[in-house]
């Protein structure tokens, strides 16, 4: 697939601007890993291991779609390849903008799970003031964006699965947070959606 390195490599670049350098930058400014997925059989477990291997699986896919050792599982024929890639590619380049703005907006709240050890102010401005969950919003832009590019079994496999899972984590994410900021939390809610 002639569109492949160019997936593989955007792929590559949105894990490491969403993911990699905002770790890198909150452990640099508090001490602290914002990675906070726990290793245990609990809901938050379950869901920390299934985004591992939905990250790194995807990965994989695009990577061995990229070098010609696979072909497309499943694809699934769409029409207008020329519009249709625009579309892909717009949604992924407003994605990553998208979440690296949000991102930098919680600052050193930025985390990737649930870190009860050191519960964060709540974050209100900016893009939180059109979506409790911006950076969640923004990686489902991104995955509408790749199964644009390349639909296929894998990447609505993906999607779907992804969407579950976020979802999940979005609410065990909101019950905690109603346990540490309790009204202020429950306003926030009922004046700003979920996910847009």
């Amino acid at each position: 697939m002639t569109l492949a390195p160019a997936i593989l490599a955007t792929y590559l670049a949105f894990f490491a601007a969403a993911l990699v350098w905002p770790s890198v930058r909150v452990w640099r400014r508090t001490g602290h890993n914002p990675l906070v997925l726990p290793r245990d059989d609990s809901v938050e477990g379950f869901v920390g291991l299934a985004f591992k291997l939905a990250v790194g699986g995807l990965g994989l896919y695009l990577a061995g779609l990229a070098a010609g050792w696979w072909a497309q599982v499943g694809p699934i024929a769409s029409p207008a390849r020329a519009e249709r890639a625009a579309a892909g590619w717009a949604l992924i380049g407003a994605s990553l903008a998208w979440v690296i703005l949000a991102q930098w907006q919680m600052g050193s709240s930025w985390r990737v799970g649930i870190d009860r050890a050191r519960p964060a102010p709540l974050v209100r401005a900016g893009l939180f003031r059109f979506s409790r969950n911006p950076i969640f919003f923004g990686m489902m832009v991104q995955l509408v964006g790749l199964i644009v590019l390349l639909p296929d079994a894998m990447t609505a496999t993906v999607l779907v699965g992804a969407f579950v899972l976020i979802s999940v984590q979005i609410r065990l994410e909101e019950h905690y947070l109603r346990s540490v900021h309790g009204p202020a939390y429950d306003d926030y809610a009922a004046s700003v959606r979920r996910w847009i």
